[in-house]
């Protein structure tokens, strides 16, 4: 049972390794210390900028028609969906396809499910609740929750 332990690790440990050479290359940034914990998804990699100190888990889906940019000392918890692209419903079928840059700032947390929509701004400090909807930029030092995302209390 103790090797059986062991070649787990170890295989884990290789294969948060390779991921994270493998978002090295492909990302127009993957900063230093930054991780990547089990499968994530990417769309236009070359768009998206990660700071140093950044885990990324399973199940993140980023999706990078526009710049994603994500500050140091950030923790995104598992099925985590930023978005920069959307549609403009105010005119006619078909809808125009839409982009806003994205910025996650230094020491935030988001937490598992949430979904960061187009244009979003979360500043430092601040920690987004578990399946919370953001649609509005986040203030510094929040803890911000609900659908849609508000402010809840000062951290």
């Amino acid at each position: 049972m103790k090797i059986v332990l062991k070649l787990f690790t170890l295989y884990k440990i290789i294969y948060i390794k390779f991921n994270t050479l493998k978002y090295k290359i492909l990302l127009k940034n993957f900063g230093r210390n930054s991780r990547v914990y089990g499968k994530i998804h990417v769309i236009n990699p070359e768009n998206i900028i990660i700071g140093n100190n950044v885990t990324l888990n399973e199940g993140v889906f980023l999706n990078a028609r526009s710049n994603i940019i994500i500050g140091n000392n950030v923790r995104i918890s598992p099925y985590v969906i930023i978005n920069t692209g959307s549609l403009d419903v105010s005119g006619r079928v078909p809808y125009k396809h839409t982009t806003e840059d994205v910025v996650i700032h230094d020491n935030v947390w988001l937490a598992s499910n949430a979904i960061i929509n187009p244009g979003v701004t979360v500043n430092k400090g601040s920690v987004v609740g578990a399946g919370s909807v953001v649609n509005k930029d986040v203030p510094a030092n929040v803890f911000a929750a609900g659908v849609p995302a508000k402010p809840i209390k000062n951290l």
